[in-house]
């Protein structure tokens, strides 16, 4: 095996040069979120990880992040999802890796229209996690996943909506204030329950920290004490207010 003056062999570079590219797709739910950077660090970590076990070549101009997107909002409607679908036909990539369906994916109808696109252009994609281990999308066990995958996600999204409404509709129904100030909400001159957008932000920023991270309710009014973030009646926040703020959004 013949060697380069600068100690790399022809073979290694030869692999390298067979090596298949490919694409990662990040999706972090709250700007917040992505800003601090953990899940977003470990979603590349993941994927950087997956791409070098399965010899793709991943470059960082190849990793493509959406930041405050929700799953809802269609792939290829997302602001990274619609440079990495151009970036794909230009380029020719036949591999997507994300972390988990749902960093891609809540909607069923929009997960196989999709993924079925994707496949007429011998396009693959491959989760970094799926129950414990990773699962390629376009093999017959993948395959045979996409669609109870891509329910189970949705029906997901529709319980948490279906508690927001449930909520509203309570606030509606009563149309008054409780004894107690709501954080989240406001109330107007009529004594009715308004929604306060800055305080719905921090209660979606406790629920993605806390369901999504891992991170305990403590350490998440550690964090929203660190960033000066006001509680209802100022003070700082402590484990009683979060845990109460995430148990009324049944987070």
């Amino acid at each position: 095996m013949g060697v380069y003056s600068k100690g790399v062999t022809y073979g290694a570079m030869s692999k390298q040069t067979q090596a298949e590219p490919c694409v990662l797709y990040i999706r972090v739910s709250t700007v917040r979120q992505a800003n601090q950077g953990v899940s977003l660090k470990a979603q590349i970590a993941r994927g950087k990880l997956h791409a070098q076990y399965q010899n793709f070549l991943l470059p960082n101009t190849h990793i493509f992040i959406d930041r405050g997107i929700s799953a809802k909002t269609p792939l290829w409607s997302r602001p990274a999802g619609k440079q990495m679908k151009e970036f794909i036909a230009k380029h020719k990539i036949k591999q997507i890796i994300a972390y988990r369906m749902d960093r891609l994916f809540r909607n069923t109808l929009d997960c196989l229209a999709t993924v079925e696109e994707l496949e007429k252009q011998g396009v693959g994609i491959q989760l970094c996690e799926s129950g414990g281990m990773p699962l390629d999308l376009s093999t017959a066990m993948g395959k045979m996943m996409l669609t109870m995958l891509a329910g189970f996600g949705e029906m997901e999204r529709n319980i948490i909506s279906e508690r927001t409404t449930m909520a509203l509709q309570h606030l509606k129904d009563t149309g008054k204030r409780f004894t107690y100030d709501k954080y989240g909400w406001d109330v107007d001159e009529d004594n009715n329950f308004v929604e306060n957008e800055d305080e719905q932000y921090w209660i979606e920023f406790m629920k993605v920290r806390h369901e999504e991270d891992g991170i305990s309710i403590s350490q998440i009014a550690r964090e929203l004490n660190t960033c000066e973030v006001p509680a209802k009646r100022g003070g700082n926040w402590s484990h009683k207010q979060v845990s109460r703020i995430l148990k009324n959004t049944g987070a």
